[in-house]
């Protein structure tokens, strides 16, 4: 059996040289171990088969990769250069890349610090001149009125415009559950904001700018300004324990209920000195009466009970809307129905209003007549030594108007226009300008300039 193998292993041989040549593999020397077995002989055999195809392949493989490579370098094989050229632009981003980001970084910087600086020298500029003219002509000082917003409606009085309209900046609008869309209605009306509960109440304060407050709930529309709190507290029920700031010092105007018409119903106003200041005698009442302050016509409301007609000029929108909105419903009253015929609500800035009617007095039809009394309460901002708080609704008429800006212009037109006297309402520690007749409260002192000697004087 093994002599008639022997050919077949020579062959067998011969073709291992001829591939292990080709494979670049220094030929070694094969033994044959001859057994008895016969099935030993076989197994030997197949696992030397199998090793020799195994490096074959292997060797193949090294020569086709080779073969590609150099077909990329050579850029034969296109398909798979635009395949590793994909590859590398979504995962690696290039060095040229990395270079545009910090190109454009740089350019944001110097375009920013070049907005500083632009803003810097137009402050000091201001600052300069305002310096060195003291005192500026009305036409040196054209430029920074109009900056300011302000307008010249006659020689030396100016107005600004702008505090008659709606704040998108200071005042929002919200809403209970089941009152969003009269929410919405209200502030397209008043051309304010509006925003849901939870928003106003737990906005970081990074978004939120605003200062008041209106807020539609079944009971009403009741002006608030805001507060800090606690993560711990809640403004407001149905509202999570998260809230950074809290609705305070609520404002309902309402003249058919609370201490107004407590007042008014049982008489408690006669000696007030409101009324006394504003009589033109002992039980004797003026006729007309213009409030040029209105704010939220809580002192018209007093005055026209005593069957005074009393016109209202007011030039916040959002308080006109109040005023308007308590008028209405104490029309519907029959117990107050003839105090709110008595009151005119008049949307307009007061000084305006009193220049035009003293241009009309020089002409021979004028219409409306002067009033008998002017009653002027501006806002005042509070002391710096005021240990006691002023009332709520004094502090969200401050927040939503701010202070006072033009009081002693508004006396002065107020002087002229008045046909009886003029009464100015203030803080008691005010200096007032050599007053007449002076009333006096706990809290605050009432000043009457009679009309008689100021045209005397």
């Amino acid at each position: 059996m093994i002599r008639n193998l022997l050919p077949q292993i020579i062959n067998r041989q011969s073709i291992i040289h001829t591939s292990i040549n080709r494979i670049n593999i220094q030929p070694t020397k094969i033994r044959l171990f001859c057994t008895n077995n016969n099935n030993q002989n076989n197994n030997d055999n197949t696992d030397n088969e199998l090793e020799i195809n195994k490096k074959i392949l292997l060797a193949r493989k090294k020569k086709n990769k080779n073969s590609n490579i150099k077909k990329f370098l050579s850029g034969e094989d296109r398909e798979l250069k635009n395949i590793i050229d994909e590859n590398r632009n979504k995962n690696l981003p290039s060095f040229t890349q990395q270079q545009q980001k910090q190109k454009q970084l740089e350019q944001e910087q110097q375009q920013q610090q070049q907005q500083q600086q632009q803003q810097q020298q137009l402050q000091n500029k201001i600052r300069n001149e305002i310096k060195s003219k003291p005192k500026m002509n009305i036409g040196d000082t054209e430029d920074i009125l109009e900056y300011a917003g302000r307008e010249e409606i006659a020689h030396g009085i100016f107005i600004n415009r702008d505090l008659s309209k709606s704040d998108k900046r200071l005042t929002i609008v919200t809403a209970s559950e089941n009152k969003e869309s009269e929410a919405k209605t209200l502030a397209n009306f008043l051309k304010l904001d509006y925003l849901p509960l939870q928003q106003v109440l737990k906005l970081p304060n990074e978004l939120f700018s605003y200062q008041s407050v209106l807020f539609v709930q079944p009971k009403g529309v009741t002006l608030h300004d805001f507060e800090a709190c606690s993560t711990s507290t809640s403004s407001y029920r149905g509202v999570g324990n998260r809230n950074v700031r809290k609705m305070m010092n609520e404002v309902l105007l309402d003249y058919t209920e609370g201490s107004i018409a407590h007042r008014t119903e049982f008489g408690k106003n006669k000696r007030s000195p409101i009324i006394r200041s504003t009589s033109l005698s002992k039980n004797v009442h003026p006729e007309t009466i213009l409030d040029v302050t209105g704010g939220l016509g809580k002192d018209a409301w007093i005055l026209a009970s005593f069957g005074s007609k009393v016109t209202i000029i007011e030039r916040n929108p959002v308080l006109v809307y109040l005023i308007e909105r308590a008028l209405s419903k104490a029309l519907l009253n029959p117990d107050t129905e003839d105090i709110a015929k008595r009151i005119t609500l008049i949307h307009k800035d007061s000084i305006e209003y009193l220049v035009e009617n003293l241009k009309n007095l020089k002409k021979d039809n004028a219409q409306p007549p002067p009033p008998q009394v002017i009653f002027m309460d501006p806002m005042y901002q509070p002391k710096k030594n005021e240990k006691s708080l002023s009332k709520k609704d004094i502090r969200a008429i401050r927040k939503l108007v701010g202070g006072d800006r033009d009081s002693t212009t508004l006396f002065a037109l107020s002087r002229r226009f008045a046909s009886n006297r003029v009464v100015w309402k203030r803080p008691r520690g005010t200096l007032p300008f050599n007053p007449d007749i002076e009333f006096k409260s706990s809290d605050t002192c009432f000043y009457v300039y009679l009309k008689d000697k100021i045209t005397k004087k």
